[in-house]
């Protein structure tokens, strides 16, 4: 074991990292006795989340202390070829010629070295193989250790030498991000010293030493809070490789999980939680990725606003782009392509085409209200482009949207801009009056009770009713766009039932609901479910939410389409208003 460096000379932070309390260099923890961990390995159920936010009661028993020794492997053939390669061999340039270059940004601007052999983006999509993990004087070196830890190698998802500078902090923290949830971490001392000193515990404020001896294989639960600082004057290299749970998704794991083979001379371009090749640029379909196209005051803001929180998802210029209504461009009907390039400049083309794992979306309610415009042009940019387009439909107790569509548009709050969008139309007129003449003009469009939505004669609705609505403010179309049914059936008919995901308002009204609907809509798109950091609804006003008569008589309307609804969606009674 290296000397540690003498009182006098122990400086106060660590080595070019900035002069931060989280990287003070605590030398009084040198005093603490190293524990051995004790055999064993964490359980996949003891990852479920962050052990500080579980409390002490929840966490079992059996989950601490929170590492496990799970073997021991000879590791001496590693030591000797890093020792053998030098300063050189942990270098960006050899990484770029002979392997492929991987950013660790906080770990690089450490100057923690890296060797890596696979490597996983944070959502699982897919697994990379570099080209040392091919390499049979490596794999020669690194599969004891996966044998000793009983880990066949195809279940390995990262595997990297990491190696830590003297005196460099490496500040209290857990993982995050979806693998951590479902993988197991684990450690194998290569090279160490007497100045490292390795901490785990359930909280920032209960850690504990742990010693870990070259060769000595142990599992880490990175739910857990931990820390290291290497006082020491030599680097600390541990082999850390992560392996999928058996019990995890079926997607998550090997042969459903894809893998990549990169080559020397492959490029990755990354962001936090995301991985592209260099040779990917461009291949993805252009934005938007996923539309929510209704209802109004059903929540679409909310959704928008919660999916915009996933890592993968970039937010576009507009949230609503009206491109398949009002936006649309007439002067180049019956040219796709060129509609599909309009379309795309409402988000980040340039990241989408650098990133093409990258989602956007489209937010627009009123898509849903104007199926004879939207659905036959969305039909022809998806046939062009030959894709498919996830859709996201919310919808609220068509009675209490009504009401909140008539607050809201009658306001005398709000921007000038805001005021000009909701219209003047209805600021003469009370509620009961406005739906009685909407459930009149839609009556004298074919569409009244009694007449099913598959019954009505489209051409004169569309005529009558459908293309009089104005383009340019929402004061218009009260009690149509709580016809739910009827508003669905084109969409259905055109992109079957399988493209859509159909999202309750009133699922939304808890933390626990919020997340779960989003977890259903974020799996729809394509990506992994992500923890929201904020579930609180947007686009919300306060208003008398007594029920009067104008809502009773919605009530009393809008039950029989609402049955319709029900058996169009195959909802049960627990989801009926």
């Amino acid at each position: 074991m290296a000397a540690v460096v003498e009182a006098a000379d122990r400086p106060t932070f660590g080595a070019g990292q900035p002069e931060l309390e989280k990287f003070r260099l605590k030398w009084d923890l040198l005093d603490e006795t190293a524990a051995a961990a004790p055999p064993g390995a964490v359980r996949y159920d003891d990852k479920a989340a962050p052990i500080h936010e579980l409390g002490e009661a929840a966490v079992a028993a059996e989950a601490a202390p929170f590492i496990f020794t799970r073997g021991e492997a000879d590791v001496s053939g590693i030591l000797e070829k890093l020792e053998a390669g030098g300063d050189e061999i942990w270098s960006e340039a050899v990484a770029r010629e002979g392997n492929v270059h991987i950013d660790r940004p906080s770990h690089d601007s450490w100057g923690i070295r890296k060797i890596i052999f696979c490597f996983a983006d944070d959502f699982l999509q897919r697994c990379f193989r570099l080209p040392l993990w091919r390499d049979p004087e490596w794999r020669a070196l690194l599969d004891p250790v996966f044998e000793a830890a009983g880990v066949a190698p195809e279940r390995v998802v990262r595997c990297l030498l990491a190696s830590m500078p003297p005196r460099t902090v490496i500040p209290t923290h857990h993982d995050t991000g979806y693998w951590v949830r479902h993988t197991h971490r684990l450690h194998c001392a290569v090279k160490t010293n007497g100045g490292v000193v390795f901490r785990v515990g359930p909280r920032e404020d209960a850690l504990t030493r742990w010693g870990l001896a070259p060769g000595k294989v142990v599992e880490l639960n990175n739910q857990a809070k931990h820390f290291v600082t290497n006082f020491g004057d030599e680097f600390r290299t541990h082999l850390i490789f992560d392996y999928v749970d058996e019990a995890a998704p079926a997607e998550l794991r090997f042969p459903r999980m894809p893998e990549v083979r990169l080559e020397v001379g492959d490029e990755l371009r990354q962001t936090r939680r995301s991985i592209d090749l260099r040779r990917e640029a461009g291949t993805g379909p252009s934005a938007p990725h996923f539309l929510i196209i209704g209802a109004q005051k059903a929540g679409t803001t909310s959704m928008y606003e919660y999916l915009a929180q996933h890592p993968m998802v970039i937010r576009g210029r507009r949230r609503e782009t009206h491109f398949l209504d009002w936006r649309w461009r007439e002067e180049l009907e019956g040219r796709p392509g060129r509609q599909l390039e309009w379309w795309a400049r409402f988000y980040d083309e340039e990241a989408h085409h650098r990133y093409p794992s990258l989602r956007a979306g489209d937010s627009t309610p009123s898509y849903l209200l104007a199926p004879h415009l939207a659905v036959p042009r969305l039909r022809a940019m998806l046939e062009h482009g030959r894709r498919r387009m996830p859709l996201i439909v919310l919808l609220r107790d068509p009675a209490k949207r009504a009401v909140s569509h008539y607050r809201m548009v009658t306001d005398p709050s709000g921007t000038p801009a805001q005021k000009r969008t909701r219209g003047t139309a209805w600021l003469e007129s009370d509620l009961s009056t406005l739906v009685e003449d909407d459930i009149a003009a839609l009556a004298a469009a074919g569409v009244d009770r009694g007449v099913r939505a598959a019954e009505v004669d489209w051409d004169r609705f569309q005529s009558q009713y459908l293309e009089k609505m104005p383009n340019n403010h929402g004061s218009h179309s009260l009690v149509l766009r709580g016809l739910y049914a009827l508003q669905l059936r084109p969409w259905i008919e055109a992109f079957g039932r399988d493209a859509f995901v159909f999202v309750r308002c009133e699922d939304l009204t808890t933390a626990e609901g919020v997340q779960a609907e989003v977890d259903r809509c974020v799996r729809h798109i394509g990506l992994r479910p992500h923890k929201l950091d904020n579930t609180k609804a947007s686009n919300t006003r306060s208003y008398d939410r007594t029920p009067g008569p104008a809502e009773a008589r919605l009530r009393e309307y809008y039950e029989p389409f609402n049955q319709e609804l029900y058996e169009l969606l195959g909802w049960g009674e627990d989801k009926w208003w």
